[in-house]
């Protein structure tokens, strides 16, 4: 029963989070047609934005309350669940204050390809060997131009993933509920699923897989919603599923249970279709999809991949090699112990067979978790991967051995749905083949867990019991160790256990990797400090030769004063000149395994000479690299 008092209303803070994703990125195709990706632009983008809304409230009927509920009601609350996860998020939040982003990924294109976009005034195909600046989704990237553009800082990009991260608890209930899933089972999933190790490990980092989690059940939660307007319903859902592929391409296949909710929820939501609305929500739906993309890849590379030859080995060619790779994958990392003092393999324990197969067809299966799961490979994680184990055995349990009936199986349309989230999922497993799977999937995790809950068709009862309390909060409990542990953004006084371990009787090997892990992580951010004194500030365009995985990012800084250009060895000392390029970073590594080439080659081919060298790590499995930099001689 809502207890709100007669005419108040509350604001919709997840339509109004996916009406600001749309906008962002909508605007961001937008501003780059005419050149306008500045701030002039997108102040122009955000009073259009405005101006919408207000349309929006009058034509669909969007609540825009000013009775917003107290945020600080779950520490209120007699229950101890929501105030563990209170916690953690306050855990999440702190390290996203803290430090700023420095994610692998982030650093080495997605970040570097908002800079380019910046510099250019708009989006365009950037000469680079790490073309995954170009043919990846955009959708994160979308959102986080616009902070740049106004705040020439990265420092606020945690914000997107926190801010959906707040989203998750609510959103999840009300999907399970309307899926069939009892209150009281809906109820614990909606604290339980967010200590996932992918979302509580991403929430405050620049990650893009976990924030798609809440368009993906967005999408479902307007399609099958029963209040509002219909035609507001339909528009919400078809920009939450657009939104979920302008994300991640590997979020495509979830377009089917989007699909099946809007076919099995057809009748209320075209009852009083609106054809002009709908006709313009589509339009602009493409916008924020992976569509334009897709478009640009064809274009540029005739696939709509961007991968035509599949130089980056991510395809699978034999479905049954990516079921079995990505099954494997996502059982090694999902049943991996969140902290464990040596890593682990699964791949000498496969069959010869097995093992010629994934070589053969899945060349980057990776079945070695490391000694902590972090975010650029956690997936769901082992406690909640435990307790989803328990919830399916109780269920069965009931059902075939106790003969017990539980909850109504045939309650809603949820299990179409489910089912179809299964499916999407092996689609998915039959065409990537990544080592970052258990990661790449996040946001079909909710749903994957939905359908486990709809086949053990559990009453809330169960919750009840002291088995289901006693897993359930062990696994909640496990996501603490490695919020406060994680290398990326550690809540602990790193020097001070540096030197405990140093007079403590602990072995060479263990304080060697804490001190190369952590070191790393501490430094990655602004990962070529140590050449900024060969660099003149006042140098507005530096080249930089990389082997297509270095960090980008970091050349940039200070973020405003100067642009980055990509070179090869093949370009001539006239053509890099003509493009002001007078100073050049170059990596040992790219260097010789990308040009066959060597430092003295260089420098005697461009009459250059070397200014400054640094050997630095950043990537810890990849150890120490040479970098140079090199600087023109005068004519």
């Amino acid at each position: 029963m809502d207890a709100r008092p007669p005419g108040s209303r509350r604001l919709d803070w997840l339509a109004l989070w996916i009406l600001f994703c749309s906008g962002c990125s909508i605007s961001g195709w937008a501003l780059s047609a005419v050149g306008c990706l500045n701030r002039p632009g997108y102040i122009a983008a955000f009073c259009a934005f405005v101006g919408v809304l207000f349309w929006w409230g009058k034509v669909i009927g969007f609540e825009s309350d000013s009775r917003v509920r107290k945020p600080f009601w779950l520490l209120r609350s007699r229950w101890k669940l929501p105030k563990a996860w209170v916690l953690l998020f306050a855990l999440i939040a702190l390290g996203g204050v803290i430090y700023p982003p420095n994610n692998y990924d982030y650093l080495t294109y997605r970040f570097p390809r908002v800079l380019h976009w910046w510099s250019e005034q708009g989006w365009y195909w950037i000469a680079t060997i790490n073309n995954r600046q170009n043919y990846s989704g955009t959708g994160f990237e979308w959102l986080m131009e616009p902070v740049f553009v106004f705040f020439k800082t990265d420092r606020l990009f945690f914000l997107i993933n926190l801010i959906s991260y707040l989203l998750l608890p609510g959103l999840i209930f009300s999907v399970f509920r309307q899926l069939g899933i009892s209150g009281r089972v809906s109820w614990w999933w909606m604290w339980l699923l967010p200590a996932g190790y992918c979302f509580a490990l991403q929430a405050a980092s620049a990650g893009n897989d976990s924030f798609a989690a809440v368009y993906a059940l967005g999408s479902i939660y307007y399609a099958l919603r029963s209040k509002g307007s219909s035609s507001g319903n339909l528009a919400l859902s078809i920009f939450s599923v657009a939104l979920l592929t302008g994300a991640k391409a590997a979020n495509l296949p979830l377009v089917l249970p989007w699909a099946l909710a809007i076919f099995l929820n057809r009748g209320r939501l075209f009852s009083k279709l609106r054809p002009g609305l709908l006709v313009v929500t589509c339009i602009l739906a493409l916008l924020a999809s992976f569509l334009p993309t897709a478009l640009f890849n064809i274009r540029f590379t005739g696939d709509y991949t961007g991968d035509p030859n599949n130089s980056g080995k991510m395809k699978v060619e034999h479905p049954v090699s990516g079921i079995i790779g990505n099954g494997l994958q996502l059982a090694a990392f999902n049943l991996a112990p969140p902290i464990w003092p040596k890593s682990s393999n699964w791949y000498p324990l496969l069959p010869a067979d097995i093992k010629n197969l994934l070589q053969q067809d899945f060349p980057r299966c990776d079945l070695a978790p490391g000694e902590m799961q972090i975010e650029e490979v956690a997936g769901i994680g082992l406690g909640l991967t435990a307790f989803a184990g328990l919830i399916l055995g109780m269920g069965l349990t009931n059902r075939i051995i106790l003969r017990r009936k539980g909850a109504d199986p045939a309650a809603t349309h949820g299990g179409w749905i489910a089912a179809g989230a299964w499916v999407a999922v092996l689609v998915y497993m039959s065409k990537i083949g990544s080592e970052s799977g258990p990661r790449l999937i996040a946001a079909y995790y909710p749903l994957l867990l939905a359908g486990v809950l709809r086949l053990a068709s559990l009453d809330g009862l169960v919750t009840g019991r002291r088995l289901f309390k006693t897993v359930g909060w062990c696994a909640v409990l496990s996501a603490f160790p490695l919020i406060i542990l994680n290398p990326a953004r550690p809540l602990f006084p790193i020097q001070i256990v540096q030197s405990f371990l140093s007079s403590w009787n602990v072995p060479e090997s263990l304080r060697n990797r804490y001190e190369q892990v952590y070191g790393v992580y501490a430094s990655r951010y602004d990962g070529y400090s140590k050449l900024n004194p060969f660099i003149p500030p006042a140098e507005q365009v530096v080249g930089f030769m990389t082997n297509g995985n270095d960090p980008e990012a970091p050349l940039w800084r200070p973020f405003g004063s100067r642009s980055i250009v990509e070179v090869t060895a093949d370009e001539s000392r006239e053509q890099l000149l003509r493009d002001h390029v007078q100073i050049v970073v170059v990596g040992e590594d790219g260097l010789t395994n990308n040009f066959h080439s060597n430092i003295e080659e260089l420098t005697e081919r461009w009459s250059a000479q070397v200014v400054g060298k640094a050997s630095m790590t950043h990537l810890a499995s990849r150890g120490a690299e040479v970098w140079y930099v090199i600087r023109f001689n005068k004519p």
